[in-house]
């Protein structure tokens, strides 16, 4: 690799894993959306499972983003 493309690593700032913590949440935020407004119309079931499904994800991956943010802030 050129060595003038190589760029220097970006310093790890307290912001710097907040996005993923973020992300993850409005999965999470979402998928409630989904679960509570249109899964409640008939036609709209797909959404419903849609919406679950991002519950799940969301959850689960939010959860560990926020404890991996947590260690990583304590260590």
């Amino acid at each position: 690799m050129d060595p003038a493309l190589e760029s220097e690593p970006r310093p790890d700032t307290p912001a710097a894993g907040n996005a993923l913590v973020w992300m993850t949440l409005s999965l999470f935020a979402f998928g409630v959306f989904l679960v509570t407004i249109p899964g409640h119309d008939p036609a709209g079931r797909a959404w419903l499972w849609i919406g679950i499904v991002l519950l799940v994800v969301g959850g689960i991956s939010s959860a560990f983003a926020v404890r991996a943010r947590i260690r990583h802030l304590r260590g």
